[in-house]
């Protein structure tokens, strides 16, 4: 996987980040009314005329807060694009990405749009829309290490960000010693470059953008190891909003607005 570029550069966010996903997805909130205008005027969202939807803020460069404290990232720009094609208000908001599917369980949002892996367990929980972007879980070792891919890790303490599907797989790996859990990938990133563990298994967007801007002396390594397919989560029974929000996604790729976010943030399309 080659490094990506970003166009945005501020100050790291070494704060608590992603953990393992809450329960089951809902409906729309009791109460709710219909939201007006637009093409989204028959849909429910538990505010009227509102999208709210939900995201950690510490996934950087999809979604995190700026040196102002405004929650800013391509998560919250699709948010916005989304909303616009939905004739709705966007409201973004945090929460941690523990909680978020309990969240939209509770009435709190009513999509995550928060760079969420589509898998098959949390499709139990959840709807899912079309992938928004599509990468890959990558190996991550100290920029002068030897270590060519995760064959060569016999022994060794690989860092992950808990409750992500990259902690999953670590664990599955025979030849891997210990995993160690983090609150933040900038976190286990920091613990790689003093030495005190041997690789970190993370997106390689996220991996590169952080070694690029945080100043990592961290390399990426070898194949890509597991797909990472986003997808925007709804409550389990909204099938309605599932499928307008298809039809905006649709609408951004055709009209171009996707492909100019991506080059914003990362200097390339993502899809």
């Amino acid at each position: 996987m080659k490094q990506h570029a970003a166009t945005r550069i501020g100050a790291v966010v070494l704060a608590i980040a992603a953990g393992a996903l809450g329960l089951a997805g809902c409906s729309a909130a009791a109460g709710a009314q219909p939201a007006s205008g637009g093409d989204a005027s028959g849909l429910t969202t538990i505010e009227p005329g509102t999208f709210t939807c939900s995201m950690s803020g510490e996934y950087r460069p999809f979604n995190y807060f700026d040196e102002t404290g405004t929650l800013v990232g391509f998560d919250v720009d699709m948010c916005t694009a989304i909303a616009e094609e939905l004739g709705l208000q966007a409201k973004p908001v945090s929460a941690p990405f523990n909680s978020l599917i309990g969240g939209l369980q509770a009435d709190r949002a009513d999509a995550i749009i928060g760079s969420l892996a589509a898998t098959e367990e949390r499709k139990q929980q959840v709807l899912f829309t079309e992938p928004y972007y599509e990468t890959g879980a990558s190996l991550f070792v100290p920029a002068d290490s030897s270590v060519a891919s995760i064959a060569d890790l016999d022994g060794a303490t690989v860092g992950v960000t808990l409750g992500t599907t990259f902690e999953e797989f670590a664990r599955e790996q025979a030849n891997i010693a210990e995993v160690k859990t983090y609150q933040a990938d900038p976190d286990a990133l920091k613990d790689l470059e003093t030495g005190r563990i041997d690789g970190v298994i993370t997106q390689g967007f996220i991996g590169n953008y952080l070694a690029k801007n945080a100043g990592f002396a961290v390399t990426e390594v070898g194949d890509v190891l597991i797909p990472d397919v986003a997808a925007i989560a709804v409550g389990k029974k909204n099938t309605e909003l599932r499928d307008a929000i298809d039809v905006a996604l649709a609408t951004l790729r055709e009209n171009g607005t996707y492909d100019a976010l991506s080059q914003e943030w990362f200097g390339e399309s993502l899809g």
